[in-house]
């Protein structure tokens, strides 16, 4: 069954395109991210389906009930969608306790007391908050505020959870912390949930699927591992994976019936045989996939290292080859220095190739 359907939505702020011909269906229980840099039109996206704004066209479709729809005449107001929203800011009531920012909704619902008490008190425990429940949010870390936030959305029993780059304010160890939390909790729960966030590592980790956005355009979407390896065109490939991924601009070579792609000192057999030979032809690695050594082997790239920048888990290494510039990433520290000459090599296998003009993949 699919919780939410957005059929062709589109949304415009004085003549500029925010959202464009947008259409997504989202499956009941799943984790879909929306995910692209500032100004993509994924939170605008996420305040249509909880009507916080209102789409210029299209229709917006939840648990098989129309919210919005211009064709229709239809407008559900945001109360009565009766969905989960976490904001950036968190939007707790300062002079509130952690128990009354959880209550006050079930209150409004008139739910008798001790059904409050004893939901207020699982939300608690689900964040693992117990025992803070009469703290101001001012006495609380940011990773404890957002966590109230969520409780408060528990306690709500929604079934469906919108959340807006809810860990973009916390530091980077709580952001890790968080994601676990909210990873485990929509295990527990099941909530449909679309979350929103320009950090790729969260989507990554987080997500059923992956919505990529660019420019109010649906340039994406897909498992993790379907955007992460086979991206659809050049600005997925680009904007998913960290180091970023390496992009080499060259052609189609035959010898003796077989194809290479040729770029300055890099020839690799194509992974797909029987393209055309005289186009032009755009190939990407990730820097995971590349192998690199000091001993010299005649068979592979040779290069001369840029920068070595260890990070403890992962080193990432820029090798110069003629006048091509690749990132590798290698597990742990490595011995390898600026100024060495190195060797690299990968498999075709791991290759993709896109057009030049309309930059999707090939193969």
């Amino acid at each position: 069954m699919d919780t939410i359907v957005l059929a062709h939505v589109k949304k415009t702020y004085s003549g500029v395109t925010a959202v464009q011909d947008l259409s997504i269906r989202i499956r009941e229980g799943e984790f879909l991210t929306l995910l692209g840099p500032s100004g993509c039109g994924k939170t605008t996206t996420l305040r249509m389906i909880a009507g916080l704004e209102d789409a210029d066209e299209g229709e917006i479709t939840v648990g098989g009930k129309t919210f919005y729809s211009i064709e229709k005449g239809i407008y559900v107001p945001p109360e009565k969608r009766k969905l989960g929203f976490i904001f950036q800011s968190y939007a707790l009531w300062p002079h509130m306790t952690v128990r009354k920012n959880i209550s006050l909704g079930l209150e409004e619902r008139k739910i008798n007391k001790d059904q409050i008490e004893a939901t207020v008190s699982n939300a608690l425990k689900k964040v693992q908050l117990t025992g803070l429940e009469n703290r101001y949010p001012s006495e609380l870390s940011g990773g404890q505020q957002q966590r109230v936030a969520v409780a408060r959305m528990i306690a709500a029993e929604h079934q469906v959870f919108l959340m807006d780059e809810p860990l973009s304010n916390l530091d980077a160890m709580l952001r890790i912390g968080m994601r676990t939390e909210l990873k485990h909790l929509h295990h527990e729960l099941g909530a449909t949930t679309v979350y929103v966030t320009h950090d790729q590592n969260e989507a990554l980790t987080l997500s059923d699927r992956i919505a990529v956005m660019d420019s109010g355009l649906l340039r994406q979407i897909g498992t993790p591992e379907e955007i992460y390896k086979k991206p659809a065109d050049l600005f997925v490939a680009r904007f998913v994976g960290s180091p970023q991924i390496n992009i080499f601009e060259g052609g189609i070579l035959t010898e003796k019936g077989v194809q290479y792609f040729i770029c300055g000192p890099l020839k690799k057999e194509l992974s797909v045989q029987g393209v055309h030979q005289d186009r032009n032809i755009i190939a990407t690695i990730r820097p995971e996939e590349i192998r690199i050594t000091k001993e010299k082997d005649s068979a592979w790239l040779e290069g001369t290292v840029y920068s070595v920048l260890p990070a403890g888990s992962e080193t990432i290494i820029t090798v110069k080859s003629d006048d091509l510039d690749l990132t590798l990433k290698m597990n742990g520290f490595s011995d390898i220095q600026i100024d060495d000459k190195v060797w690299m090599d990968f498999n075709s296998d791991q290759m993709n190739y896109f057009d030049p003009e309309s930059q999707k993949l090939l193969f």
